[in-house]
């Protein structure tokens, strides 16, 4: 199309569309029937299959053939309707099909010659009269035509066979059939002869043309060629024509030879040979192109003529031409196809600007709502307008009528950017991202701004769009209509499905949604409440209702002229009283489509109306199946009901045609060529339900659905009430998916009775294949290039089976199936994956639940990596699930799929447990921040948490979804967190002052400045629906949610307790005039606390207490200490006449009430308990007696102090006989060396009460406890994170018993409390992050070094051994390596030189040597070296010495010591070389220049100092000793390295690009620049042997690169990514790319080359097997 075109599709211009590309290759097959039976079944058999294939692999199209002469028997055309069908569905064609569109085959037979079903009764009335005039007997007509005044003008309609000789289709009486079909053919024969003499007579006489006369005498075939190629304007892309010629056909045998010739009256029929040859011989091959007509001459051979058996050569010339042929012009099409971003952006529009059209053609009416409209078009609203109402109320036409308004009269004077999206009607608008990423094209297009700046992750994309929408000018306002946003998917969160519309637009920009709200249905309405939410004004709300009586009458006599269609009185009566009961639009079109079939004489029980819509289509459903046959519409309609996203004309052929209960039915009397359904039978259906069904795009394809939900229901309600029948349906979809019967494999049938009993068949059953495709995980290419995934089969799937209870086949072919979940984590989002999960937990047997959860849970905790990796699933689910796959075998065959199919993604498998497991107590570990985790919040609701740290994260509960992730560009880190009541706004501040104002449902956020006054810091924020305050030590700013300053307020006075300085510590809002406001002294130490309270504007007088606070939920009372009792707490009640609180109960606990300071105090869930947090315990007070007390322990151990403050208290309590449980705290004791620290004023560890009253958890340090409140003890303590917990909150709602924290180690975690004694699968690792690896060649063993300890691992099992420092409470260790024979360890910690028995785990020798840099193994580990490095105090040359010593292992003999000068700053490390006879050192020489000393290994004697400038490099990095050459050192620089003789002192060549990694045999080495990239290189010269790894910029990162300990493999970590990469040595090849949890800290060779160890920041070390599936 022209640029200009294409232009005004951009700007949303509805004037002269081009049409819209397709999806789908369609052609219609026009032939005479009895003459090219063997070529088209031929077709259908060998060549229909494979263009298909060719059509779906290699485009993704689908292929669909219309053949009219099949499955029809072309007598039984009983209604007279398969000439108009035809023609119907050639027009199908030509609109729909990619390319070819129409292939004709003509031979020797000009065909069926049927009389018009049709006639104007004018017409009839001329033709009649001309048959009078000649003495003619007219009766026939009279008989067999009726006039249908109902048509404009009227028409005269032929009869129904059977309406009038009533057996004609009465196959039960064949003897009776058979007569009234003879009188039938009589009858035809006659009314034909009659027609023609008075249409020719007519003509002669010049009272009608040649076209209207030809009528009368053509075939079907050549109307089909007329209207397919005659005239078509481009045949030569869509038509293709085949001729064949028989000759000698034998006249002889009558009966064969009819088949191939017209025969009248026993010999050839002259009048249809002539027309004939007109047709094929003239007007065809004038029309269309030689190259796609093509001609063959074939002999009559034997009795039957032609046969596959003598004409088998001809036939596969015959298709090879056909294939090629087709396969030609789809290429050719898809060639033209405009395949770039902006070509699929144009089809996406077009496809919206056509329905917009197609509604406002048929709309009228609804004045005032569309003034509504151009008044809100016009005025200066800032926010969305949105239609709502019931379904099928007009919501849509009324946005495309006033789109259209919009574009030719309310901005006709501008130029409007027009932007319409119908969604959930194309493939590009049913899914949000999509959706945006075309919107936002559509808008750059018309700025002239580049596509490549559109992000296509959700939340900047979000960002982008808003952003986008300020583009708009008075001269190009931007108008964008979205119909049904409700009907949105995939947005992260299901349930916001409107969060991303701007609540506020730029000027010039408007924006129209509509959204279904029902009062009776608040399933329905929920985005509509949200919109509420959103857009607080009353004016952008229009609910549009029905038409009303008079309109609905109205359009429908509207749209009933425009049909050219009317009825009579008594019918008009029967509309007006339907449209009565109800007149919402789509009842009204359903009335429309029902009276436009009655005709004028149609008798009155016939025309009936239902009053409500799901009658009306109950009605539409039963008249459909009377017509087509009960059996096959059931099904068809049934299998478009259940399948979960539609299904595509193909699938729907296809799944009847394996329907053998439907084929039994259709194929009652004759046996077909093929077992499949004619696809005409599907066409008829689909005929009668014009827009019901609406084309969408699923998964890739086009598939027809339910356009409105109540045909959905409908159609539920109607064949799915037998549970039997909708497990049917859902097993027999399930099984296409399955592709059990795809490929050729033949499914099996049984002949029907009459079959048998007609054919004479000796079998009840056969076989046929049913020509359907297969259906693989993956479309491969060829030649494996390109791959593309099977979309519908994982859409559909896991639905059908969990529906038709085929649990072993889902378990087996889907939830534990490696292929499976890795096809389809790489082509879909993981939330699809988990849904599958989710959706079969709810069906499946409760035994199997936690067997299916285990994986998901896996799934969901690798989330964040397999989201990026998909390849990581084999790593990741063995890494979780090795220790359940004892117990469970369906998880056991999973893993061992992973290790079998897995190594071909990824060949790096933990070899033992190495990451969390699910269906423990940790239920996720949400992470996703980069620092620390310094607050998060739950939405009101409980269904979302947001986090803050350097960005605010905020995250689904219920699926562990990222929700949001903003970064905003702050100094600083955010600190205190608010949400508002209604969960839209979040609010924050940073350690320097900036808060920011966060909108939670658009993402979008203003920062302000600090405030206050000079030198005064933000203490923190507040947040309301309406406002935001910011609060500082004196005083607080009220802002509104725009970030406009509103008011500054100062601290209320605090007499009469102003004897010295008070702070403002927190704030707390009900509303402005409703405040809690807490100061303390801004000491620590000082823990004097007062409380100021506003009620209704008014300040009541403040309250004076100490170290903690809470107030209940209603702020009518509160609890604190009361300084006169020391800590106990006393409860106050608001005296509001005094404006004055009083004290009115007093709280006790035991243990040491006065003594350990209250450090934070909250309320319980509902105001039922009271929590406090002490230095060393937790107590609850249980005000409602939840908790039973009879097994609590009583201690009686009590100090002097404490038996005094007892005394005292005893003497206050003598009247009060018994103790009220309610005011007796139960105490939860810590151990003895953990205790409580104060975070910040009030603030301390949390602890929550579990939902059935049994546990209290807290968090501190990094650790869970867990109590049993049954007997107060200490059950449980979990190692919950790896740094200090920041927060912990309950998270009790619905079935949910979770607990929440968050940690300084920057994850959020939550914990199942069901789980809580769930055997922990624990992970072995080390308190801090490990700083070097070594590994024993002898033994599975392996050590790691921490700086307070170092670790010995079993490294078959990832055990950690044991944790070992000489000095067990503050050793610095800094080295440490294994001997090889793995017995002796030697370490350096804290300044000394240790040998470590491994046996013994004993130390056999320590000595002091300080400063140790290098411990380095000699004479296979029977000897070592140690080197350190001395400063001198006054390093002012920064020169230094570095000392080597040499002694025995294991008892540590010295043999030498030699010393040697080195640089002060940035030790190089020394190296042995291979032969173990120098120690050659970097250092310096007397005059402070570089050099080499290189030292005899054995004897220490000092042999050479070598310049290193002998070696050509400057920039000396690190030095290594070649393996292949004794003498040989290596220098490495910046970006080349040099080799040293050591010997002769000489410089022997340089090696570009290397970095020093070389294989044993010195041949080839890596070269890997810290910006990116990695290369395999040969040691000669330096060049690029293979390149590993492309060059892209990824900045400048840290990397660990190495070959491993057989050279057999090359190991690249790369800590930008974090992930571990290895290669083949050989040919280069990537075999893995493993994504580590943690940042990776060491990377060594294990296990003799066939593992690798990785250990990491998160103190873990874990073994990863090499499986290299090339081997």
């Amino acid at each position: 199309m022209d640029d200009r075109t294409v232009d005004l599709i951009f700007a949303g211009s509805l004037k002269s569309l081009p049409p819209v590309s397709s999806k789908i290759v369609r052609i219609f097959t026009s032939s005479t029937f009895t003459d090219t039976t063997m070529e088209r079944n031929t077709l259908m058999a060998k060549c229909y299959p494979r263009i298909k294939d060719y059509c779906r692999e290699k485009h993704g199209l689908e292929f669909q053939v219309v053949d009219m002469r099949w499955g029809v028997r072309d007598e039984a055309t009983d209604d007279h309707m398969t000439t108009e069908l035809c023609m119907r569905e050639i027009k199908n064609c030509q609109r729909l099909s990619m390319g070819p569109n129409f292939v004709v085959f003509l031979g020797q037979k000009y065909g069926y010659r049927p009389i018009p079903t049709y006639v104007l009764s004018s017409e009839l009335q001329m033709l009649r009269d001309e048959l009078a005039a000649g003495g003619v007997d007219v009766i026939l007509l009279d008989t067999w035509y009726k006039k249908d005044s109902n048509a404009v003008p009227p028409v005269s309609v032929l009869q129904p066979i059977s309406s009038i000789l009533i057996n004609f289709n009465n196959k039960r009486v064949p003897k009776l059939q058979a007569e009234d079909q003879a009188i039938w053919w009589d009858t035809l024969g006659k009314m034909q002869k009659l027609f023609r003499k008075a249409s020719l007579q007519l003509y002669n006489s010049g009272k009608i043309d040649k076209d209207t006369m030809h009528n009368y005498f053509m075939s079907v075939t050549e109307r089909e060629v007329i209207n397919g190629v005659l005239n078509v304007k481009n045949t030569k892309n869509h038509c293709l024509a085949y001729v064949r010629y028989i000759n000698n056909i034998n006249l002889q045998n009558l009966k064969k030879a009819s088949n191939f010739v017209d025969i009248l009256n026993r010999s050839l029929d002259a009048e249809a040979s002539k027309l004939l040859a007109d047709l094929r011989d003239v007007r065809l091959p004038e029309k269309i192109e030689t190259t796609n007509i093509q001609k063959y001459t074939v002999e009559w051979i034997g009795r039957e003529g032609l046969d596959n058996e003598t004409h088998g050569e001809y036939l596969n010339h015959f298709i090879a031409h056909f294939y090629k042929n087709i396969i030609k012009l789809v290429d050719r099409a898809m060639r033209k196809e405009d395949s770039s971003a902006q070509g699929q952006i144009v089809t996406e529009i077009l496809q919206h600007l056509h329905a917009c059209n197609n509604s406002v053609k048929v709309f009228h009416g609804r004045q005032d709502d569309l003034q509504f409209i151009e008044n809100y078009m016009k005025n200066s609203s800032d926010k969305p307008l949105v239609l709502y109402g019931e379904g099928g109320c007009g919501k849509t036409s009324l946005l495309a009528k006033s789109s259209a308004t919009s574009l030719n009269t309310w901005f006709a004077e501008c130029r409007p950017t027009n932007i319409i999206r119908f969604l959930g009607t194309t493939p590009d608008s049913s899914a949000l991202t999509p959706t945006l990423i075309s919107i936002c094209q559509q808008i750059s297009y018309n700025f002239a701004l580049p596509f490549e700046s559109i992000p296509d992750d959700l939340v900047p994309l979000t960002a982008h769009f808003k952003q986008l929408l300020t583009m708009a000018t008075q001269q190009q306002p931007l108008l964008l209509f979205m119909d049904s946003v409700d009907q949105l998917t995939g947005i992260g969160t299901e349930n916001n499905k409107v969060s991303w519309l701007p609540t506020r637009l730029p000027p010039h920009c408007k924006i129209i949604v509509t959204c279904a709200c029902e009062e009776a249905n608040p399933e329905v309405s929920k985005e509509y409440d949200v919109l509420r939410r959103m857009i607080d004004s009353e004016d952008n709300f229009l609910e549009v209702k029905a038409l009303g009586e008079d309109l609905a009458m109205q359009v429908l006599k509207l749209w009933m002229a425009a049909a050219a269609r009317d009825l009579s009185n008594y019918q008009w009566r029967l509309v007006s009283n339907a449209i009565g009961q109800c007149s919402l639009p789509i009842f009204v079109k359903l009335v429309f489509a029902e009276v436009c079939r009655w005709r004028s004489y149609t008798k009155p029980q016939d025309t009936h109306l239902a009053s409500t819509v799901m009658d009306s289509i109950m009605m539409l459903f039963e008249r459909i199946e009377k017509q087509h046959g009960r059996l096959l519409v059931f099904h068809a309609l049934a299998y478009i009901t259940a399948a979960r996203s539609g299904l595509s004309e193909t699938e729907l052929e296809d799944l009847i045609s394996l329907d053998d209960r439907v084929l039994d039915d259709v194929y009652q009397y004759h046996l077909p060529p093929v077992r499949r359904i004619p696809p005409l039978l599907w066409t008829r259906i689909r005929n009668d339900l014009p827009n019901y069904l609406s084309e969408r795009e699923a998964d890739g394809v086009s598939v027809m659905n339910w356009y409105h939900r109540q045909f959905r229901d409908t159609a539920r309600e109607r064949y799915f009430k037998n549970m039997n029948m909708a497990m049917y349906f859902h097993s027999m979809i399930a099984d296409y998916y399955l592709g059990i019967w795809g490929g050729g494999t033949p499914k099996p049938f049984k002949y029907t009775e009459i079959q048998r009993h007609r054919f004479n068949l000796a079998d009840k059953e056969g076989v046929a294949d049913r020509k359907v495709p297969l259906q693989p995980l993956v479309f491969t290419s060829a030649d494996g290039s390109s791959k593309r995934y099977n979309l519908r089969k994982f859409g559909e799937l896991p639905f059908h089976l969990v529906r038709s209870k085929r649990f072993t086949d889902l378990y087996a072919e889907v939830l534990f199936n490696y292929e499976w979940l890795h096809a389809k984590l790489n082509c879909c989002p993981l939330q699809a994956v988990l849904a599958d999960f989710e959706d079969s937990k709810l069906h499946v047997n409760k035994d199997a639940v936690r067997e299916l959860m285990l994986v998901a849970d896996a799934l969901r905790l690798g989330g964040a990596i397999l989201g990026t990796y998909p390849d990581m699933l084999a790593p990741q689910l063995v890494g979780r699930l090795l220790p359940e796959a004892g117990q469970n075998p369906a998880v056991s065959s999973l893993l061992k799929q992973c290790h079998d199919k897995g190594k071909n993604h990824c060949a790096l498998l933990p070899s033992h447990h190495c990451l969390h497991t699910p269906g423990g107590p940790l239920k996720y570990s949400l992470e996703g921040h980069q620092f620390a985790v310094f607050a998060f919040r739950l939405s009101s609701d409980k269904r979302y948490v947001v986090s803050i740290s350097s960005r605010v994260i905020s995250w689904d509960l219920s699926t562990s979804d990222l929700a949001r992730d903003l970064c905003p560009q702050l100094e600083g880190i955010m600190q205190n967190l608010e949400l508002s009541p209604d969960n839209k706004w979040a609010a924050a501040s940073t350690n320097n002052s900036v808060s920011i104002l966060l909108n939670m449902l658009t993402s979008e956020y203003i920062t302000i400045e600090n405030p206050l006054d000079e030198g005064e810091t933000v203490r923190g924020v507040f947040v309301l629906n309406h406002h935001m305050v910011i609060y500082g030590p004196q005083s607080w700013v009220q802002y509104n949610t725009r970030g406009e300053h509103e008011d500054t307020i100062p601290a209320p006075t605090t007499e009469p307790y102003d004897d010295f300085k008070w702070e403002i510590l927190s704030m707390d809002f009900r509303d402005l005039e409703n405040i809690v406001l807490i100061m303390w002294s801004g000491d620590l130490d000082d823990d004097r606390l007062l409380v100021h309270f506003c009620k209704a504007g008014a300040w009541m007088k403040p309250l004076r207490c100490r170290g903690a606070v809470s107030l209940d939920k209603y702020w009518s009372r509160i609890y604190s200490s009361d300084p006169e009792r020391g800590y106990q707490i006393t409860a106050y009640e608001l005296d509001g006449e005094q404006s004055t609180w009083q004290k009115v109960e007093e709280l006790q606990h035991q243990e040491t009430d006065t003594a350990e300071a209250m450090l934070q105090l909250k309320r319980g869930k509902k105001d039922r308990m009271l929590l406090a947090t002490t230095t060393y315990s937790f107590v609850v007070w249980d005000f409602n007696n939840y908790i039973p007390r009879g097994n609590h322990e009583i201690t009686n151990e009590k100090s002097k102090d404490e038996d005094k403050a007892e005394i005292e208290e005893e003497e206050e309590k003598i009247d009060a006989p018994e103790k009220d449980l309610r005011l007796e705290g139960i105490v939860l004791k810590l151990p003895h060396t953990i205790r409580n620290i104060s975070t910040k004023m009030t603030q301390s560890n949390s602890f929550m009460i579990s939902k059935n009253y049994k546990y209290a958890v807290a968090g501190v340090r990094k650790n869970l406890y867990v109590w049993s409140l049954e007997t107060t003890k200490l059950i449980k303590v979990l190692d919950a994170h790896f740094g200090r917990i920041v927060q912990l909150e309950p998270l009790t709602v619905g079935t949910w018993n979770n607990v929440i924290t968050s940690s300084i180690d920057r994850t959020v975690k939550i914990w199942n409390i069901d789980n809580i004694f769930e055997q922990v699968h624990k992970i072995d690792r080390q308190e801090l992050p490990i700083d070097s690896v070594s590994l024993a060649r002898d033994k599975q063993l392996a050590v790691t070094v921490t700086r307070s300890c170092w670790g010995l691992w079993d490294t078959s099992t990832g055990r950690l051994l044991a944790q070992l420092a000489e000095a067990p409470l503050g050793a610095i260790v800094t080295h440490a390596i294994i001997t090889p024979n793995g017995e002796t360890v030697i370490t350096a910690e804290s300044g000394n030189v240790v040998i470590w028995d491994i046996t013994d785990q004993q130390v056999v020798f320590k000595e002091e040597q300080k400063g140790v840099k290098q411990l380095l193994l000699l004479e296979d580990g029977t000897k070592l070296v140690t080197i350190s490095m001395r400063i001198p105090p006054d390093n002012t040359d920064n020169v230094a010495t570095a000392l080597i010593v040499a002694r025995t292992i294991p008892d540590g003999e010295k043999i030498y010591a030699v010393d040697y000068e080195v640089r002060g700053t940035g030790y190089k490390s020394a190296v042995v070389s291979i032969d173990e006879h120098h120690i050659v050192a970097p250092g310096l020489d007397k005059s402070s220049r570089e050099c080499l000393h290189v030292f005899h290994a054995r004897t220490g004697a000092r042999l050479h100092r070598i310049p290193i400038k002998n070696s050509g490099i400057k920039d000396m990095q690190s030095i290594v000793a070649l393996p292949h050459k004794p003498h040989w050192v290596g220098v490495v620089g910046n970006d080349k390295a040099g080799i040293l003789d050591i010997k002769t002192k000489r410089h022997v060549r340089f090696v570009p690009r290397w970095n020093g990694a070389c294989t044993k045999d010195g041949k080839t080495g890596l070269c890997a620049p810290s910006r990116g990239g990695l290369d395999l290189i040969e040691l000669k010269r330096g060049t690029s042997v293979q390149q590993l790894i492309s060059r892209a910029a990824e900045g400048v990162f840290s990397i660990i690169t190495m070959f491993s300990s057989t050279d057999e493999y090359v190991f690249y970590y790369h800590s930008g990514r974090k992930t571990l990469r290895v290669f083949r040595t050989v040919d280069g090849r990537a075999i893995a790319e493993y994504r580590a949890p943690a940042e990776v800290t060491g990377v060594a060779s294990a296990h003799g080359g066939r593992a690798v160890a990785i250990a990491s920041q998160d103190g873990c070390l874990t073994i990863l097997n090499i499986v290299d599936p090339h081997k």
